[in-house]
């Protein structure tokens, strides 16, 4: 435990550094030509200005704005986007699972081949396709189901999170399918069949934890996965979120701090993570 924890602080450590650096690329940059004493000078200044926030400012369609503290609305909303959507998809992929696995066989390679196909579909025609029907059907029946855009005084949260979910719940739920049936294949399971416990209780107590640690490990990379659709999310319904800003802002520093601000907590998340997984395989 004390070595994941030191290890976990000076990965933090490395990697904050190493997004301060990125974030001053662009002063490495003079016109068409490299200025490495620019790039060092840039990196100065980026310290400084991060010690001193409230210097930052970002430009919005009205104007030039303190990027503190209206920073924490703008990433308040693309955080619970993309954190509902997370927890949502493992929750909706698991109870699928459960359920999957205890079809026939022939059923249940109907279901993946079915995954496998919807994977494939791009994340924007999905989006796109669920807002078209939202505005089909308001044609038709003059009912609104859902927001459909966010705007200044009203923020959309359903759609983009039901959009964002999607493609991950079908990735863990291969990524359950697949860790289920290799766990079935180990020796422990005939064990527990041979003292006559039931195939439910057999997946629901030996099976399905070991399965977990598996999506658990996997689970950054889900996460990574759906940050990279937020920008689409966010562009597609008229969000204004941390995404949004980095994209229209081209400060540096509003770049670096968004970077930190996306980065910190979720290696602290995964990071607790990691420690909860450790102490329940060492507990089993």
């Amino acid at each position: 435990m004390p070595y994941i924890l030191k290890d976990s602080f000076l990965s933090m450590i490395l990697s904050v550094i190493g997004i301060i650096l990125l974030g001053s690329v662009p002063y490495m940059f003079s016109g068409m030509t490299f200025n490495t004493i620019g790039y060092l000078d840039g990196i100065t200044e980026m310290f400084r200005v991060m010690l001193n926030p409230e210097e930052i400012m970002y430009f919005a369609d009205s104007g030039p704005y303190p990027l503190f503290p209206s920073m924490w609305g703008i990433y308040g909303y693309s955080v619970t986007i993309l954190f509902a959507a997370f927890f949502i998809a493992i929750i909706v992929a698991l109870m699928f699972a459960l359920f999957i696995f205890m079809l026939p066989s022939g059923l249940k390679n109907r279901i993946r081949v079915f995954s496998f196909v919807f994977e494939s579909i791009p994340d924007v025609l999905i989006a796109i396709g669920i807002q078209f029907f939202i505005v089909w059907f308001f044609k038709k029946t003059n009912i609104l189901l859902f927001q459909v855009v966010s705007l200044y005084d009203q923020k959309t949260y359903f759609v983009p999170i039901l959009c964002l979910t999607i493609l991950p719940t079908f990735l863990i739920l291969r990524i359950l399918l697949l860790n289920i049936e290799e766990e079935y294949e180990k020796l422990y399971v005939d064990t527990a069949r041979s003292k006559g416990m039931g195939s439910f209780r057999i997946l629901w107590r030996h099976v399905l934890p070991n399965t977990l640690l598996s999506v658990f490990h996997q689970s950054r990379n889900i996460l990574w996965f759906m940050l990279s659709n937020l920008l689409m999310i966010e562009f597609l319904f008229n969000i204004y979120g941390i995404t949004s800003l980095i994209r229209t802002s081209g400060n540096p520093a509003v770049f670096t701090i968004s970077m930190l601000l996306l980065f910190v907590p979720m290696f602290l998340f995964f990071t607790l993570l990691r420690v909860i997984t450790f102490k329940w395989v060492g507990e089993k």
